[in-house]
């Protein structure tokens, strides 16, 4: 499922009708199920920003916001591409960074905010988890895939 989140929401802090979205997932063990690993992320009306996404503080604060009222995003988001690791450079701080010749990365100012941020989606996961019942083998296999991301996002 792919959430594009629009220009003006973001803008006016408007975090509701994304959580309405969101919501429904969350309702039973059964939806949780079917849609763990499912949700990407995008943000509409800044693609003539030149910035990254995790550059723009509208963003940064509109997802902070949107996380302290939904912090189920290591059950929710696809771990084989960019959500998971847009979800850490929107939440920790960092910058842009020249890696090659027309080639940029997002390097993070603290690993220590990362840690932090980490172990507060955990948390969240593991509520979502005990509430809804889900399976232990389940918390397992996405904590060993988010931890594999992490490592490879941070070499």
């Amino acid at each position: 499922m792919v959430v594009a989140v629009p220009h003006a929401q973001v803008v006016n802090c408007d975090i509701a009708p994304i959580l309405q979205q969101f919501e429904f997932m969350i309702e039973t063990r059964e939806l949780a199920e079917r849609w763990e690993g499912q949700l990407m992320l995008t943000f509409d009306g800044w693609h003539d920003d030149p910035r990254e996404v995790a550059e723009i503080s509208a963003i940064r604060t509109y997802f902070a916001l949107l996380t302290d009222a939904w912090p189920y995003w290591l059950h929710f988001s696809e771990k084989v591409g960019d959500t998971l690791p847009l979800v850490l450079r929107l939440l920790c701080r960092g910058h842009v960074e020249q890696v090659a010749e027309g080639l940029v990365d997002w390097c993070f100012d603290d690993l220590d905010e990362i840690r932090h941020q980490l172990l507060r989606l955990f948390a969240g996961m593991n509520v979502l988890h005990d509430r809804l019942e889900l399976p232990e083998s389940m918390n397992r296999r996405i904590s060993e895939e988010v931890g594999q991301l992490i490592e490879s996002m941070l070499q």
